[in-house]
Parts: C-alpha cells; structure tokens; sequence
C-alpha cells in the first residue's frame, strides 16, 4: 500500500477529550505523523470506558488517539515548555483545544508558536472562540447544540425535555472542518512560505450545522413552515422503530400509498404543503397507528419497493456488524500487543492511490517520550532527570514506525 497523503507532514496533538484528538486522528490516519502530548495524569478519554484490566486503554482512547506517538510532557515547567517548544519548531501543524489563556500560561500559545516556527499551521479550538462575551466560559457538546438551536423547546414538556444528540455532534463534525483548514492553510502555505492560524469553536460549529437553513430575510415577509415533519420523522413499529423521509411531493405520496392512504394528500385539508405543515399533528396521529401494525423489517420492505427512503433505528454498536458499514470497507482491524484484535472505523475518507492507514492504535501514556526526546538530541541522563524531576512521563514499550516532519 503507498503512504498517505500527509505523510512527511508532522502534527504536534496538544489537546484533550475529544475535538481536538479526533483532528488529529483524522491528519494521522492520512499519513501525518502525530506526536500526542499530554499532562502527566493523562487525556481524560484514557478513563472514559476503560477497558477491565488495563489501566489507561479505553475504547475512546484507542480509536481517537490511533496512530499517534504518546508523549507526556508537563508544561507547566520551564523544561516541560522549553521540550515543547522545540517540537513547535519542528512540527508542520499544531492542534490545541485548550480554554482561552490556557495556551499562553504552558507557553504554547500562537504568538509564541509563531515566533518559533513562521510555517507552522497552528489550528485553534475552543468552545466559543476567541472573543465575545461568553469567551471564559467552559463548553461541551451538549451545551453548544442547545445555546445552537439542536433542541428547540417548542413542544417540550416535564416528562419529554429537550434532547441531545445521542452523538457529540458538534464534537465529532468540528474535526471535519478543521482538517479542511488546516489542509487550506498548508496548500497557501506552498505558495506563501508561511503558516498562520485556523481557530474554530463548537458553536460556531454548531452554527455551520445550521448552514441549510440558518438564513433572516430582512426585507420579505417571514416565511411559514414549508413541509411536515409527518413526512420526515420516526414512527413506532411492532417490534421497534423505522426512520422515513419522504419530504419530496412524490415521496409524500408514494409514502402515503404504501401505508394504505393513497388519497389522502388529494382532500382538500391536505393539499398544500403549508396545509399539512399546519395540520402536522393530525397526519402523524394517522400514520402511527398503521405502522405499528407490521414489524420494521415488513416497513423497511415496503418502503423500499415504494421508493420511499427509510431504515431501522438501531444501536450504535450494530454497525459493527452491518454488512453495508462492511462493504463500504468502513470498519478495519488493527493489533495492539496488550489487547490483542480491535476494530474500529476506517479512515474517513479514502484516496485512490494513497488511501492512508491505521498504522496502531492509542498508546499507553508516556509510550513514546523518551524516543521522541531522543530524536530531539537529549541524553539518557538528561531525560532520567526530566522524569526523576516529574517533566515527563516515560514508559518503556515498542516503537511504531516513525515518519518524519519538515
């Protein structure tokens, strides 16, 4: 197999939980070279789902952290900052998703990083950028997709609050967008010779998830609700659940032919859009009933030959085994020599010729300090001090293949 496309390209991780590291999976499964740097109690995410038995290694780590080297620095010391600062210099790109004024007290802030290294990509996450009045605040996922109108209050009650996502959305889509930045910024930099910085937050990413329909005409009527959600929304079957979207006019009625109503959209209470858009409530209270009167596989059947797009509701973990997932060549199998067999999702996205890989999965903390200290020219004594010191953190395990930066 050719390398990935970022190979040659060296990532310095300096984040935590899940943004931030799932940005630089995403870089590392394209060939970069990650270096993960983390504080001497470790990501957060190592504790999240941990495996029984084996401190440090959870489900979470393993996948988002995979091919990464796994340093462990404190940089709240001068020689902590002083190691970290030499990666900088190094380094093509750097991932940060630290709290405003974090980054300046561990000495890695951009102003510093840029002074170091004037081609360095320096990609800024936070909660709520860099500015504005809510700039100090601590943010999580589920925080930005209710300030960023995820869960609209309209119809809630006591007993059926407003609800998440069941995924971090705005957490697992940010890394999408960054990497498409710090791509831009390192395809200028080809033609510039400089770096700069890419900043994004999780509610301006929740914002960008608005994008479709995110939109204030100032000087036009305000627009009525064009099409119901009966169409587009998820009904109870006898043995579970199945997901319809059937917005389109055609699909409407191919949807309401295949639950034994063809006519329905042709009386008068429900032939226009806006009709059924007022009239929501009343067409869910006549399509429910049909569907829980078959299974969802008899649904899924029905709708298909309909032409009428659907699927079942399942757990996460189903897809796993979802022979589609499969033949997508979505999910691959990677060894690690504690655990042994892991599967876990591929990479994102797939080029023709050099595709990329998942060279090993998260490491253990401290896994691969002394051998990046070592390439940076610092002695066995010297780094025995450091970690006496409690600077770094080491441990004492084999070496993935390196590939190096600029």
């Amino acid at each position: 197999m050719d390398e990935g496309p970022l190979t040659g390209i060296r990532v310095l991780d300096v984040s935590h939980s899940l943004a931030g590291p799932l940005t630089g999976m995403h870089l590392g499964d394209l060939g970069a070279d990650v270096i993960k740097i983390e504080r001497p109690t470790g990501d957060e995410w190592r504790s999240h789902e941990i495996v029984p038995g084996h401190p440090g290694r959870s489900r979470h780590h393993l996948q988002t952290n995979r091919n990464k080297h796994a340093v462990c620095i404190d940089l709240t010391t001068p020689d902590g900052q002083g190691i970290a600062h030499d990666l900088v210099r190094r380094a093509d790109v750097l991932v940060t998703n630290m709290r405003p004024g974090t980054p300046e007290r561990l000495g890695i802030d951009w102003p510093t990083c840029e002074a170091l290294n004037e081609r360095l990509v320096y990609c800024q996450i936070s909660a709520y950028g860099d500015g504005g009045p809510m700039r100090e605040h601590r943010g999580y996922d589920i925080v930005t997709e209710a300030i960023g109108g995820f869960m609209p209050p309209g119809s809630a009650t006591i007993e059926d609050p407003p609800r998440a996502s069941p995924i971090p959305i705005n957490d697992t889509g940010l890394p999408l967008l960054a990497c498409t930045g710090i791509l831009a910024a390192l395809f200028e930099r080809e033609r510039s010779g400089r770096g700069q910085r890419v900043e994004l937050s999780l509610l301006g990413m929740a914002v960008t998830l608005n994008a479709h329909s995110l939109v204030r005409l100032h000087d036009q009527p305000r627009q009525v609700v064009a099409f119901s959600r009966a169409f587009y929304r998820v009904y109870q079957t006898a043995d579970g659940w199945i997901a319809v979207a059937a917005l389109a006019e055609r699909l409407a009625h191919r949807f309401c032919a295949a639950v034994g109503m063809p006519d329905l959209l042709l009386e008068e209470r429900f032939s226009s859009r806006a009709d059924r858009a007022e009239r929501n409530d009343e067409l869910v209270g006549l399509f429910a009933p049909r569907l829980r009167t078959a299974s969802t596989a008899h649904w899924t059947g029905v709708f298909e030959t309909a032409g009428v797009p659907s699927g079942p509701v399942r757990e996460r973990d189903e897809l796993l085994d979802d022979p589609q997932v499969r033949a997508m060549q979505m999910l691959t199998e990677v060894m690690d020599p504690e655990l042994g067999r892991v599967t876990m999702m591929a990479p994102s996205v797939r080029l023709s010729r050099t595709p990329g890989a998942i060279r090993f999965p998260g490491r253990h903390l401290g896994a691969d300090t002394r051998a990046v200290l070592e390439e940076l020219g610092h002695t066995p004594e010297r780094i025995a001090a450091w970690e006496a010191s409690g600077v770094v953190v080491t441990r004492s395990e084999a070496i993935p293949e390196r590939r190096g930066g600029q």
